[in-house]
Parts: structure tokens; sequence; C-alpha cells
């Protein structure tokens, strides 16, 4: 295995804008990378888990190149560490058949913390979660990661879901790390996906689970901005309908999720596609927390080609 590193403006223009986010979701909707997602949590656990950690894990799959990468950001396991975190073959409500090791006794070893990012990337020669008929089971929604805690019980577990439709889908992943000025040591992983309906409406849904971070997270806003000054947490672009999910201290890391609609016609709406047409700044995703209202974690929103 190769391992990598762990760890509302307005247009003058409406119309033109409209064409600039259906040029740039038409060009992801044509992408050979499909982007599945994870959300983990104690429910999914066959047998059941009292746990309150959660997680979110984005893998991007080449199926013709037969490569996969991926990055998960848990928080707020019961132990100390898991002993292995791996990738297994089944429907959701029971156990499959394990296809791959993400860290373990047979892989790189599991980061030795209650929270933790975790990354890698994998070829075809690599793994047989890469064989053709492996491949057909990502597609069917039947391979689910699963986090075993130190005492070699599962703890958390997540199926993963393509995210894709039969409208043009933009997908984006975030490598969310400290934000400037804050003295964190934080990490977090995130995934954004908007379906573009056929009335002018999008469809968004997004994910992020942050680890290590010095406060709760508390809100999350889409930002654009040539300098870090423009990077920070702003109440009119927050993203809409946010659950927050906290592990049992409820002081430190935490998921967050939501999906929303927009209007195309609403210049101000919160939507990725809308940023990078504009071209001014860096795109990104900034996570408040308890301790850095303005913004702990921020990364770049990086298209899924």
């Amino acid at each position: 295995m190769k391992k990598l590193a762990a760890g509302g403006l307005l247009m003058a223009t409406p119309i033109l804008v409209g064409s600039a986010i259906f040029a740039a979701a038409q060009m992801n909707h044509m992408a050979m990378t499909t982007m599945f997602v994870a959300q983990l949590d104690a429910k999914q656990v066959v047998g059941g888990s009292a746990s309150t950690a959660t997680g979110t894990g984005a893998f991007l799959i080449d199926a013709k190149k037969r490569t996969m990468a991926y990055k998960l950001t848990y928080e707020g396991l019961a132990s100390d560490g898991a002993k292995s975190i791996a990738l297994y073959n089944f429907g959701s409500g029971k156990d499959g058949k394990m296809v791959q090791v993400l860290c373990g006794e047979t892989a790189q070893p599991c980061p030795k913390a209650a929270s933790a990012t975790l990354s890698g990337h994998f070829e075809g020669s690599d793994a047989r979660v890469l064989d053709y008929g492996t491949l057909g089971e990502f597609a069917s929604e039947r391979i689910y990661v699963e986090i075993v805690a130190a005492d070699g019980k599962p703890e958390i577990r997540g199926q993963l879901s393509p995210n894709q439709a039969m409208v043009m889908v933009s997908n984006y992943t975030v490598d969310l790390k400290p934000a400037a000025g804050t003295d964190s040591k934080g990490t977090g992983t995130a995934v954004v996906s908007e379906a573009h309906l056929p009335d002018g409406k999008i469809s968004v849904f997004y994910a992020a689970t942050v680890a290590g971070t010095l406060g709760a997270p508390t809100n999350a806003a889409m930002v654009s901005g040539p300098a870090p000054g423009d990077r920070t947490f702003k109440v009119n672009a927050a993203l809409p309908r946010l659950r927050v999910l906290t592990s049992a201290d409820k002081k430190t890391g935490g998921s967050l999720t939501g999906v929303y609609e927009i209007d195309t016609k609403k210049p101000t709406a919160p939507v990725a596609t809308r940023l990078f047409a504009e071209a001014k700044g860096e795109p990104g995703l900034v996570v408040a927390t308890s301790r850095y209202p303005n913004g702990e974690l921020y990364g770049a929103l990086v298209p899924v080609k």
C-alpha cells in the first residue's frame, strides 16, 4: 500500500452566473472519478454499540484506472485508539467479509488516539478491493467501513454511498486543517455534493468530521477569497440545516451534516459551483468551534474529476 500523509457576492449578470454554474457542473458530471461517502456511527453496528463516536470518510475511486484514494476522520472513540479499520462487503444490517484493511495488524498501524485522521491510496495491484467484482459491490452500496476498538469489538460503522444521480452532480472533498491565526492542531475530512436539478435549483449535501480541535464544532460556511482573512466564518455564508453530532465530552471534535436546496436565481445562496464560477479567490469550507467562532479549521474545496 502506498501511504499518504495522515494528517454572498452579488453578480451583475445573473444569467451568466447560471451559465457558468451549468458549465462547471457539466464538466464534473463527465468526471471519471466517483466519490463515495461514509458517515460512521454506532447505530449502524450489527449487534449494537453504545459509542457516541462519529466519523466521515471520502473514498475516490477511478474504476478505469483501478485506483482508490481515501481520507477518514473519526472522533470520540471509547477506547484510546482503534485496533483496526477496514472495508467489508455487505449491505446494511448484516456483517460481511473483510475486503481491505486500511490500518491494523496487516497494514499500517492505526493512530493511537481516540480521534484521528487516516488517509491512503491503493492501486489495482495493491488490493483485492479494486478487482472488478468488488468495484460492482461499491456501485451497489454493499461496501462499508468499520472501526474496531482496542477491545476487539466494532464501535462505529458507515455504509459507502456513491454521490451520483440521474442529473448533473458536482462533488468536492475538503482537507480541513488549522485556520490561520489559531493554535489548533485539529484535522478533519469534509465532502460537499451538489445535484443540479432541471428546475434551476441545486440540492446540496455536506458532511464533515473534525478531530483534535480545541472546541466542539458549532457551525460551518462556504467562503471564498484570495487572502486568509477572507476565509473566516461568515453568517451569510453559513450552511443551512446543519446538524451537529458531538462525542461524549462535548468539548472537542464532532461531526456536521446537512441537506438543503437553493435556487440559482438567488445570488447569495451558499453553493460551491457559484464560488468557482465567480473566481474571486480560493473557494473553501471553514468550520467554527466554541473556542474559535470565526473558524478553527479551514480547507479548500477540491473538485472530484
